[in-house]
This record gives structure tokens, C-alpha cells and sequence, in this order.
């Protein structure tokens, strides 16, 4: 697309360092990083105080970080307790978080982490922007990059792997964009052990380097590391550790959309808004810089797959492709500031405004939490259920649970020592000898002999 003609080739060739000024201070891009690193823990934590949360999929991280935690392969019983998850997604990086959590065995330790992830990231990007663009020109951008839907939606959609591949590509692409391509790929590498699909990512970016003069070398050998990285995961790690033995997200053994009319379309109205959306943030600037072509892999998965929620912009899949976007942002604006000359304060506040607009649009749409009698009633019965119990539940209580349970899914109708739902849920089946306790709108169920559906007590799945 952008590489189709010469002079987009030569573009990613010139390198940033020429234009920095390398005077300014790091402690503006600093401060504006801690300022998020505070505000997103403080949303994160409070949503999931609130119950807003679920099993699905904060719930199913605590269960696999704990597996972790204390020297398991990961498994969770919110998942599939049959399940081990490296047989899901493959996701060996979470192990870095386990030393954490042992020392804090809850979920808000992931909601925490995952927080200052996120946060770290907005701090090259906006030092990159300062040093290249002006101070004030910087903190706009890297304001614009905090407050981007894509890092939004993935707060508010619980905790997930791709949060350490946000700050893995903020630092990659701006040492690439400052002529430092072997800094880049050590920085990108651990993007194979992020998630199986950012291989192609990491493919795409040796791509990029191998363009640029005197590193064709280095960027060809990125590129096959990065390709052979994603088939040894998706065709062989992934099979080997899959209860299913394959990698179900693939073929006939994938998941299907709701809406067949629209999932084979490329075209359809749907998949263009989330283009459209994604390159919104920018003001279309992005397409000016050849690192839009790292947006191909994780794009190309999502707008070919037959699964409605790949492409809908609501869940934590574009937090990856927003570092991508930033850092081709700042590159497209270097690249066109002897033509936009005076006018670069209007687009700084065209950014600001499309931001702050997209940004209240997604907080709108997160919706209101439970009423704090709900929460308070289930604080208090979640007390009365000891450790090590095995626990059915909803999804938004479930991630209170999973930290010292073996939590199911009420739906999955397990066999379980205790059950903690609303009265009227659908899924509940008191049986004549449970031990009951209301509180509010929520019922607790102590089950003295759990059986299965043969009669035999229901093992634990530890």
C-alpha cells in the first residue's frame, strides 16, 4: 500500500535524530505517564469494586496467574477446567507477573499491572513527540495517546496479555523511528511470548528495517523469526498443550459470527467503521508513515474472521494498534511539517477535540455499575465462603472469588460446595438440604454433599 512506490519506501529511512531536540527535559512525558499510571488504576480498581468486572476474562488471568503463582501450568476452572490455557492462546509472559502475586494474591493485582503497562507506554511516545515536534506539541500527542478508545476499552474490558505488548511497541517503534533498528528488535522479540499472532507483527517490522539502508540483513532475520515464531505456536505449541489438539481459533474448528450475512464481507459497513474509528484518533495523519503496515497482521486476523466480536471496536483488541498509530502520528507529522508550517497548533487541537470527543463517547458507553446495595450484600456473603471451596456464580462476582476458589460459572451448572447469585437467576436450582442465606437481592447456598450427575461426589479440580 504505502511501500508501493519509491519515495514511500525512502520515508521510515529518515531518521528522527536529524530533527530532536535531544535539550528536552524527560520529566513533562514522565509526569504526564504517572498522571495515567494514577488515573487508570483508579478506574480499573473502582470498576471492579463495583462488580463490573467478570469471570470472563479477569477472572480466567487471576485463575491462570495464580496456576503460576504457585509452580502450575495454567488452567482455569471459569474457562474449562479440562483446559490447560498455553492449549488456548499462547501467553508465557503472564509468569512474569507471578512473583506479584504471591506476594498479592488478588485480581486487582492484575488490574493494577495491567494499569501501569498501559501507563508505561505513554511515556516514549510522548518523549518522541516532545523531542521531534515541540513540548507542547508533545504533551497534546501524548495526552491524545492516553486518552486513545483503543487503551479505554482495554481498562474496561478487564485484564488481558496484549497489555505487555502495548509498552513493548510504544518503546520499539520510537528507537526505530530514532535510527536505533537494533534496539527496536530486542525491545519487539518478546512480542512472540505476548500472544501467537504478534509473531506477524514483529514479521512486519523486520520488513520495515530490511527497507532501510545497511540493515537489510537484521531486518530479513526479524522478519523470520517473527513469522516461524507465530507457526511454531499456532501449529505446534498451542496443539500440543490443546485438549482439542489443534488451534481451534483456525478452519471449521473456529468460532462463528452471529451475523453470517456480514462475516465473510471485508467491506461490510461494520468492519470500514473500525478502520474508519482507528485512524479517527490520528486525523488520518497515520497513512502518511509507512508504520501503518504494522496495523496489517492484527487487523487482517480480525477482519477476515467469521466472529462479530473480533470487529466491533468495544473490546481490548485495539489497545495493541494504538502505539502503532501514535508513533506513525508523530512520524507522519515530522514528514509533513515544512508543509503544515504555522498550521500545526490547528491540528493539535483537531486531535485534542476527535480525542476528548472519542474518548467521552467510549466512557458513555461503559454504563453504570451495580447499586452499592448490591455490592455491599455481595462483600458480605462472599465472606462467608471459606478458602479452597469450590464456588458457582455469575460472571460479575466471579473475579471475587477466583483468587481463593475454584470458581464455575453458574451457567455451566457444576456441581459445586456453595452458589452466590441473584435470587431470581435463571441458572439457580436450590436443592431441599442447602443451607440458605439472603442478603438483599443476592441468595447464598452452602450444598453439604455436592454430586455430580452419575451421584458420586464432584471431585476438585485441583
Amino acid at each position: 500500500m504505502l511501500l508501493a512506490h519509491r519515495p514511500a519506501t525512502r520515508r521510515l529511512t529518515r531518521s528522527l535524530v536529524a530533527v530532536a531536540d535531544r535539550r528536552a527535559s524527560p520529566w513533562p512525558s514522565a509526569a504526564l505517564a504517572a498522571g495515567f499510571a494514577a488515573a487508570y488504576t483508579w478506574f480499573a480498581v473502582q470498576r471492579h469494586w463495583a462488580y463490573r468486572s467478570g469471570g470472563f476474562d479477569l477472572g480466567i488471568f487471576d485463575q491462570a496467574v495464580r496456576s503460576y503463582a504457585h509452580g502450575r501450568l495454567p488452567v482455569s476452572t471459569i474457562r474449562d477446567p479440562q483446559l490447560i490455557l498455553l492449549g488456548d492462546h499462547f501467553h508465557p509472559i503472564l509468569i512474569v507477573l507471578a512473583p506479584f502475586y504471591r506476594l498479592f494474591p488478588t485480581a486487582e493485582t492484575l488490574l493494577v499491572a495491567q494499569a501501569m503497562l498501559l501507563a508505561v507506554s505513554v511515556f516514549p511516545i510522548t518523549r518522541l513527540a516532545c523531542t521531534t515536534l515541540g513540548a507542547r506539541t508533545g504533551l497534546v500527542v501524548g495526552t491524545c495517546y492516553g486518552l486513545s478508545w483503543g487503551l479505554l476499552n482495554a481498562i474496561t474490558f478487564d485484564f488481558h496479555e496484549i497489555a505487555f505488548a502495548v509498552p513493548l511497541l510504544a518503546f520499539a517503534l520510537t528507537e526505530l523511528l530514532h535510527g536505533r533498528p537494533g534496539r527496536a528488535v530486542a525491545i519487539a522479540a518478546p512480542l512472540v511470548l505476548v500472544k501467537e499472532d504478534l509473531g506477524l507483527t514483529l514479521a512486519v517490522l523486520g520488513l520495515l528495517i530490511a527497507l532501510r539502508p545497511g540493515t537489510r540483513r537484521l531486518g530479513l532475520l526479524t522478519a523470520a523469526g517473527g513469522t516461524a515464531a507465530s507457526l511454531l505456536s499456532v501449529f505446534v505449541i498451542i496443539p500440543a498443550f490443546s485438549a482439542y489438539g489443534n488451534y481451534r481459533y483456525l478452519g471449521a474448528g473456529g468460532l462463528r459470527a452471529p451475523e453470517p450475512a456480514l462475516a465473510g464481507d471485508l467491506l461490510s459497513p461494520g468492519k470500514l467503521h473500525l478502520v474508519v474509528l482507528l485512524l479517527l484518533p490520528t486525523l488520518f495523519l497515520a497513512l502518511r508513515s509507512p508504520l501503518v503496515l504494522l496495523l496489517v497482521p492484527t487487523l487482517g486476523w480480525r477482519l477476515t474472521s467469521t466472529y462479530i466480536l473480533y470487529w466491533i471496536p468495544t473490546f481490548h483488541y485495539d489497545a495493541v494498534l494504538m502505539p502503532m498509530l501514535f508513533c506513525a502520528l508523530v512520524h507522519g507529522l515530522v514528514l509533513l511539517r515544512p508543509r503544515l508550517r504555522g498550521l500545526l497548533p490547528v491540528v493539535c487541537a483537531a486531535l485534542a477535540a476527535t480525542c476528548v470527543t472519542l474518548f467521552l463517547q467510549s466512557s458513555a458507553a461503559n454504563g453504570p455499575g451495580h447499586p452499592s446495595e448490591f455490592t455491599a450484600a455481595a462483600d458480605r456473603l462472599i465472606a462467608r465462603i471459606p478458602d479452597g471451596a469450590t464456588v458457582s456464580t455469575t460472571d460479575t462476582i466471579a473475579p471475587h472469588l477466583s483468587s481463593r476458589t475454584d470458581v464455575y460459572l453458574l451457567k455451566a451448572k457444576r456441581p459445586t460446595e456453595w452458589t452466590l447469585a441473584p435470587h431470581d437467576d435463571p441458572h439457580l436450582s436450590p436443592r431441599p438440604d442447602d443451607v440458605v442465606v439472603r442478603d438483599g437481592d443476592l441468595i447464598l447456598l452452602r450444598h453439604p454433599t455436592p454430586q455430580n450427575t452419575e451421584g458420586e461426589t464432584w471431585p476438585r479440580s485441583r
